[in-house]
């Protein structure tokens, strides 16, 4: 073999030997974190669980002031202004110059309402709105829903449907009382696709379970993680 050939071989060499050495370190490390989490004690969840009782999150029920939003659609006559049609009880909730939007609990009106016909239109049976948006929103023929914050329910409870129990025609929340789970019978004042309003089974204070509640137990204890001291209502309002 000539020496140019060697010379050539030396540094592919050295490369191989760099590779070999780099996965060999590997190994040796990960050999290493095995060995670590393999001499972690382990915790059964059982044991845990009966020892500090099963984890549940919590969150403090304050009343609140709701808007309550009506949502019509309309089609955009260009990309300013929008028309449609109402039912009888819907027009009877809204007036010439209410801020629309274009979600539910939007901060920032998109526009007002520009008119609100007062004669039955034949074709559709229903009344005719017409919307005036501040920017343009709407193209030509393109359909939008719009909202209208109509009323506001006055200090109420609101709760998120997820965490409700159905049971038959009953409802039930689970709520907190001395480091103890309690099933809570209550009655729906209205509800909606995003939560229900409370009239009866809790009180303005009390701290409720959001997550952790399945396979409770009436009585039983828990340990409560994450606890949260927000007002329920705050981040949703309801539509008609």
């Amino acid at each position: 073999m000539s020496k140019t050939l060697i010379k050539n071989l030396k540094p592919r060499t050295k490369i191989y030997a760099a590779i070999l050495l780099i996965c060999a370190i590997a190994v040796l490390i990960r050999i290493a974190v095995v060995q670590i989490e393999r001499s972690r004690p382990i915790v059964s969840f059982v044991s845990e669980w009966a020892k500090y009782g099963k984890p549940v999150t919590i969150k403090e029920i304050k009343a609140a002031d709701i808007p309550v939003n009506t949502k019509f659609t309309v089609t955009g006559n260009s990309d300013r202004l929008a028309s449609g049609f109402v039912t009888a009880d819907i027009k009877d909730k809204l007036k010439e110059g209410q801020e629309v939007y274009l979600t539910e609990n939007g901060s920032l009106p998109y526009g007002k309402i520009s008119r609100i016909g007062q004669e039955l239109d034949i074709s559709t049976g229903m009344f005719p709105v017409e919307v005036e948006f501040n920017v343009p929103v709407a193209a030509l023929g393109s359909i939008s829903v719009v909202f209208v914050r109509t009323s506001t329910l006055q200090k109420v409870l609101v709760v998120p449907n997820e965490i409700l129990d159905m049971s038959g025609d009953d409802y039930y929340l689970w709520k907190i009382e001395n480091g103890k789970a309690r099933k809570i019978k209550v009655k729906i004042g209205s509800r909606d696709n995003y939560g229900a309003v409370i009239a009866e089974g809790i009180q303005d204070g009390d701290w409720v379970i959001f997550s952790g509640q399945s396979r409770l137990k009436d009585g039983e204890k828990v340990n409560i993680i994450q606890p949260e001291n927000i007002v329920a209502a705050d981040s949703e309002g309801k539509t008609q």
